[in-house]
């Protein structure tokens, strides 16, 4: 039976696939699923590959065994194995390498002696590693370490060694990491400073450096420091250039390494046959691109710091020094400018004043608008800034012409500057920047016009009065005024009768002597830069008026009020100082009449030495003579130099003197330059007339011995026969000049005579022997005296020593007896004594009756005394014919 078409097409679409059939049985793998991150677990059907063991242990290590006796670290490590780690691919080894040789250097210092080349050879490729810490240690190692014991050897043997280390540092300045070109130039710095004679070879490749790295301006935008590494490096190599150009003349070119030509030219070297030779052309033409390129940067941060509100101390610094090294550069200039000759082939008139006009200085214009835009600020940071500035125009200024610059214009910024320096807060940094400054003023005043100059010198000389003397600024002040008032050693010339600058002079000289005061407790090193001074202002001056230096005589001493001196600082100073000092005196002549009593007291005291004593009176004498001393005034120096000075003796002398050491030679010496000085003054009896009163005065004092005798030698040189040895004053002080040597005599004498003791009195006696020889009269009165203090009448003595005489008869008559033999024993007094033979016979009667007599004051021991006395005495007295033969058998008989 048929089915209709319709069903059969209906059920056919209606019909549906068939389900698959589920599995049945076991499951070969399961199918997990898992989180993401989680760690899948292993098959279980891994192999386990763990390997479990002991440790061995060996009884002795064949490394360790060959380590003994070597040099190692805390690590263990040899040098050898530490150069070698120092190639490590990994940084960290590589540090740990250069802290282990610094550790082993420290503890071994002979490594570093025996093997410092070869460190060195291997160390040089650190120069360039990429790694900031390695090139770091690096440094330090150099710089504590290495270059230390490497400037011990000579330079040929560091020639080598060096020549590597320099090529990696020139191949680091041109890397193109930022970072390895900047460390590079503190190495460069590093040698620069501690092997000054290795740059010359290299200058030229340094300066392009230098160029190239200050071109970029990734450095101006990075950090500052940076900068100031870079700059810093270049002061230094600057600074070799100026200082070589300044003693670049063949007088100094022993004292100092280097020579312009030595700096710029590398000489050839046998262990470097292709090395050229490089001029001072291309070392110029280098410095010239540095200029632009400086300046540039100085406009620059001096835009970036005035528009920060707070202080950029880096900034600042990498300013400043940029301006340091234009200043170099500069210098370096004007030396080439003065050079016009041929050198190495190339004319420098190059490098002349137009060229510093053309070039130079129109680059230089543009830091004149710095200079304003620093003076607005007011700050002290800036003020620093334009005293350098200040200082690069005042080193051109002699090159420089009114279109440039005018000079009435640079000398009010000078004037400005000064001004400010008075306020300024931060003392020590102005003393260090202003120092420069001021040694350029005596150019700058002497090419400036009158009209221009005169507010200069104001600021100049209110600055200079009140500077302390302490300060850092006080010497070149000073170099200064030096300069102004006598310009024929500096070289500064200054139009002829400059009303415009004479009329400071006397500012400044007043200045001088109380700074001199000042600087002998404060700043000794002043004191003998003003004393200089002040003697060139003696001699090339002659026409100063005295009264400017008033406050001078206070250096030796000062009057007070009770007519007392009190010493100055003078007995103080070195003897190079005193010697300047005294020397002076010559020249400022006016003051010599207040000064001579001060420098009586200087000249007695015991700091003096006797030299600085000797050279006192020669210059007096001298002054006298140059007709610039009076007369009176000379001869009261003299007499109280004689008569004051302390002479002592030695352990003969009191107790408070016993520690001070014998000065009588000394004085002896003194004496004699005395007495020639007088010798020298004419006719001795006029002389002696005009300083008697001198005398008289100083003897009426009862001075010592040895002072005394002075005294009386200056009679004899210059009139022993004189009647004023009559005066009754007089004779009594010789007579009691006579007995005080005597007693001295015979304290140190029990029996007979001692030959230094007898010699000691017979310099006391020398003088007064030539006085009886001119004078009988003096000699009888003496003879008299010495008589009445024999028999116990001493009241004539009484004002003739400080002594306390003997009361004893005995002792008496032993001191009259003594000074009577010695007189009696000179030739020269026999015929005179002859004249007094009464008296010598009365003293004789007065012994005899003494020995006869039973005086109870008069014991056994002291009548031996008297006796021998007597027989001494009486031998002389026949010698001299006093009696007859009968007379003296007689006089023997009653003994």
């Amino acid at each position: 039976m048929g089915r209709p078409k319709g069903g059969a097409a209906a059920s056919s679409s209606s019909k549906k696939p068939k389900a698959k059939p589920k599995q049945r049985g076991g499951v070969d793998f399961k199918k997990y699923k898992h989180k993401v991150g989680r760690k899948l677990p292993p098959p279980k059907n891994t192999t386990n590959t763990e390997i479990k063991s002991k440790m061995i242990v060996l009884p002795e290590q064949s490394m360790a065994s060959e380590r003994a006796g070597m040099a190692v670290n805390k690590r263990g490590l040899t040098l050898r194995e530490l150069l070698q780690q120092t190639v490590h691919y990994n940084a960290k080894v590589r540090r740990a390498a250069l802290n282990g040789i610094k550790d082993l250097v420290v503890k071994h210092p002979e490594e570093l002696k025996l093997h410092k080349v070869a460190m060195i050879e291997k160390l040089q490729e650190r120069i360039c590693d990429t790694d900031k810490v390695v090139r770091e240690s690096l440094y330090n190692i150099l710089q504590s370490l290495i270059f230390p014991s490497l400037k011990e050897d000579n330079a040929i043997s560091t020639r080598s060694t060096l020549s590597l280390l320099m090529a990696n540092v020139l191949n680091g300045m041109t890397n193109l990491s930022m970072d390895i070109q900047l460390m590079a130039f503190r190495f460069l710095e590093l040698v620069v400073l501690n092997f000054p004679s290795s740059f010359p070879r290299y200058a030229e490749q340094a300066f392009n450096n230098f160029v190239a790295v200050l071109s970029n301006d990734r450095i101006h935008l990075q950090d500052k420091s940076k900068l100031n590494s870079v700059l810093t490096g270049l002061g230094h190599c600057l600074s070799l250039v100026v200082r070589a150009t300044e003693n670049d003349d063949a007088s100094n070119r022993l004292a100092h390494n280097l020579s312009l030509r030595e700096l710029l030219k590398l000489t050839l070297d046998e262990d470097n046959p292709e090395s050229r030779a490089f001029s001072t052309f291309d070392v110029l033409t280098k410095l010239q691109n540095l200029i632009q390129i400086l300046i540039n940067s100085v406009e620059v941060s001096a835009s970036e710091l005035c528009a920060k509100p707070a202080n950029d101390a880096q900034s600042s610094e990498a300013l400043l020094s940029a301006l340091h090294c234009l200043d170099l550069i500069c210098r370096t200039f004007i030396h080439e400018a003065k050079k016009p000759q041929m050198e190495f082939g190339r004319s420098q008139t190059q490098f002349g004043p137009d060229w510093l006009n053309s070039s130079v200085l129109v680059y230089l214009k543009k830091l004149w608008g710095v200079k304003r835009l620093f003076h607005e600020k007011g700050d002290d940071r800036f003020f620093i800034f334009n005293l350098k500035i200040a200082e690069i125009f005042l080193c051109l200024s002699s090159w420089m012409d009114n279109t440039v610059l005018p000079a009435e214009e640079l000398c009010q910024f000078v004037s400005s500057l000064l001004a400010k320096a008075k306020v300024l807060r931060n003392k020590d940094l102005m003393e260090t920047h202003l120092s420069p400054l001021i040694a350029f003023i005596p150019g700058l005043i002497s090419n400036a016009g009158d009209d221009s100059k005169g507010y200069l010198l104001e600021a100049f000389t209110d600055a200079f009065g009140g500077s302390k003397v302490d300060c850092k600024l006080m010497l070149p002040y000073l170099d200064a005024v030096r300069d102004m008032l006598h310009p024929e050693k500096s070289g500064t010339w200054f139009a002829e009768n400059d009303s415009g600058l004479s009329e400071y002079h006397n500012a400044w000289i007043y200045e001088l002597p109380g700074i001199l005061l000042q600087s002998v407790d404060k700043a000794p090193a002043v004191t003998k830069v003003v004393l200089e001074l002040l003697l060139r202002i003696g001699q090339y001056i002659p026409t100063i008026e005295c009264i400017n230096l008033r406050s001078f005589i206070q250096l030796f001493g000062t009057k007070s009020s009770s007519g007392m001196v009190e010493l100055g600082p003078f007995v103080n100073l070195p003897s190079d100082c005193q010697e300047l000092a005294i020397s002076c005196l010559y020249y400022f002549s006016n003051l010599l009449p207040d000064i001579i009593e001060p420098l009586v007291c200087c000249c007695l005291s015991d700091k003096l030495e006797h030299h600085i004593l000797f050279r006192i009176v020669e210059i007096l004498q001298s002054t006298y003579r140059a007709g610039n001393l009076q007369i009176t005034e000379q001869l009261s120096f003299l007499s109280s130099l004689m008569a004051r000075f302390n002479v002592h003796r030695g352990m003969s002398c009191t107790q408070e003197d016993a520690r001070k050491v014998s000065n009588l030679n000394t004085f002896k010496a003194l004496n004699h330059l005395i007495l020639t000085s007088l010798s020298e003054m004419g006719d001795g009896s006029l002389v002696l007339e005009l300083m008697w009163n001198n005398l008289s005065n100083e003897i009426a004092q009862k001075p010592s011995s040895h002072n005394m005798n002075g005294l009386f030698r200056i009679i004899v040189t210059l009139d022993a026969a004189t009647n004023k040895l009559m005066n009754e004053d007089v004779i009594k002080l010789l007579a009691g000049y006579l007995v005080d040597a005597a007693l001295d005599l015979s304290k140190n004498i029990e029996v007979g005579f001692q030959p230094d003791k007898t010699r000691l009195f017979q310099y006391f006696t020398n003088p007064c022997i030539i006085i009886f020889e001119q004078n009988d009269k003096v000699l009888c009165r003496i003879l008299e005296m010495l008589k009445s203090f024999a028999s116990g009448d001493d009241h004539m003595f009484s004002s003739a020593s400080n002594l306390d005489y003997p009361r004893e008869l005995s002792q008496r008559v032993c001191v009259v007896t003594t000074v009577l033999f010695f007189l009696c024993n000179d030739r020269r007094l026999h015929t005179n004594l002859s004249l007094g033979k009464t008296v010598i016979k009365s003293i004789l009667h007065y012994i005899r009756h003494l020995l006869d007599s039973n005086v109870p004051d008069v014991t056994y021991g002291q009548k031996q005394k008297l006796k021998c006395a007597f027989e001494q005495l009486k031998t002389k007295a026949l010698q001299l014919n006093c009696w007859d033969r009968s007379e003296l058998e007689g006089l023997s008989n009653t003994t």
